[in-house]
């Protein structure tokens, strides 16, 4: 069998909830996938649990094993190791529909050929929404830039990528920090290539009390150096006065309580700006 893509699963101290994904993945009618499960130094005996998996032969399976380091090194380390011609990274809380390979299959034979086009995007929603089947999975379209998109109930898009080119957006790694916001990858990436959008819905899930959503500020914080990296992109992509205004106002933020220099905070991204800012506070 002659794979054609990876399905990427960081993991920390998620044994309880992986075998829901694994038995997505054993529900697939196609089988053309790895799973690359790297796993970010969990001590629940995750290591044990896919030792199982592997042991049952029904789908290929590799593992690997890191120091705890944080989500976005766990995807560099799997992007470096990943030899299909695209992949995709699916949380270790996810899993996706049975035929979601399948129909991941017929986007990848659309803009294999393409050198413009970087990969694709499907649809995550809750296992638990309720929305209407029948809306979706029609639609198609391709975008160059930052996207939009819209649809009746909370969810995300998700991302498959040809390999070769997600491998030149490796995420920034910073001594100490766990955290880097994988909008930073995406918004290079849309900077550079189309992407080919669609409202299919392949993958389900829900966050957990566990996972990086929770207390989203305070990641921020503790990981200072990505997150005004972030912000910085973020602000040179920003049009109107007000957005603009509004990351300089959180930038100022993130990097006063976090401990950052005087000079980084004034001169890192709009010293005009940041002068407002200060400005505001002084007058409430």
């Amino acid at each position: 069998m002659l794979e054609f893509l990876t399905i990427l699963t960081p993991s920390y101290n998620r044994a309880y909830i992986l075998p829901k994904l694994y038995q997505s993945l054993v529900n697939q009618n196609n089988k053309e996938f790895i799973w690359l499960i790297v796993d970010d130094g969990s001590s629940d005996g995750t290591q044990e649990l896919v030792e199982t998996f592997r042991q049952e032969n029904k789908i290929e399976i590799q593992y690997i094993f890191q120091e705890n380091k944080g989500k976005h090194f766990a995807v560099n380390k799997g992007l470096k190791m990943a030899k299909t011609d695209f992949l995709a990274v699916i949380d270790s809380d996810d899993f996706i529909a049975e035929n979601a390979i399948a129909e991941m299959r017929i986007l990848v034979d659309k803009i294999k050929k393409d050198d413009e086009i970087a990969g694709f995007t499907f649809i995550r929603f809750s296992e638990h929404a309720n929305f209407v089947t029948e809306k979706y999975g029609k639609k198609e379209w391709l975008v160059s830039g930052a996207p939009t998109y819209e649809w009746e109930i909370s969810g995300e898009m998700i991302y498959c990528f040809k390999t070769d080119i997600h491998k030149k957006f490796l995420f920034p790694e910073f001594e100490g920090e766990k955290f880097c916001a994988e909008s930073l990858i995406l918004r290079r990436i849309e900077r550079k290539y189309k992407i080919l959008f669609t409202d299919k819905v392949l993958a389900y899930g829900d966050y957990l009390d566990d996972g990086l959503t929770r207390n989203y500020y305070q990641l921020l914080l503790n990981n200072p150096k990505a997150s005004l990296l972030n912000i910085k992109e973020r602000f040179q992509d920003s049009m109107g006065k007000n957005e603009k205004l509004g990351l300089a106002k959180e930038y100022w933020d993130i990097a006063s309580k976090s401990g950052t220099s005087f000079k980084t905070k004034f001169f890192g991204i709009s010293p005009f700006l940041i002068m407002k800012v200060l400005f505001n506070k002084l007058r409430k």
